[in-house]
C-alpha cells in the first residue's frame, strides 16, 4: 500500500515517461477542477493553459475540448487576464455553439 502512495505522488508531480497525452490531458484536468471550484484561477489557467489549440494531439470530442476552453476562459476572464481571453477566443475552431461563459462580453 504505501509504495501504491508514492507511485501516486510522484505521477501527480511528473508523468512518466511514455504516458499517452490524453493521460497527460487528464492529469491536467484532475488538477484544474477542484482549483477552479476553490477559485483558484492562477492554478487552473497552469493546468488548463498548456492543453489550450492540442485539440488534434490530445484527441477527444468536441464537448470535451469546449469544457477545457470553457473552464480556461472561465478562469481567464475572473483572473482578469483579458488578453489571454481573447487570444483563446481567436484561435476556437468554428463550432454550431456560442460560447456559454459568464463575462464573455468583456472580450467578446
Amino acid at each position: 500500500m504505501r509504495r501504491s502512495r508514492r507511485a501516486i505522488a510522484k505521477s501527480r508531480n511528473s508523468p512518466p515517461a511514455g504516458v499517452t497525452p490524453p493521460a497527460r490531458t487528464c492529469r491536467r484536468w484532475h488538477a484544474a477542477l477542484p482549483a477552479f471550484e476553490r477559485r483558484d484561477f492562477a492554478a487552473t489557467i497552469e493546468a488548463l493553459a498548456p492543453l489550450a489549440g492540442q485539440n488534434e494531439r490530445i484527441g477527444g470530442s468536441r464537448a470535451q475540448h469546449d469544457l477545457i476552453e470553457f473552464t480556461l476562459l472561465a478562469a481567464y476572464l475572473a483572473a482578469r487576464r483579458l488578453e489571454e481571453a481573447k487570444r483563446l477566443l481567436s484561435g476556437r475552431r468554428p463550432g454550431a455553439s456560442g460560447v456559454p461563459v459568464e463575462g464573455i462580453a468583456a472580450v467578446h
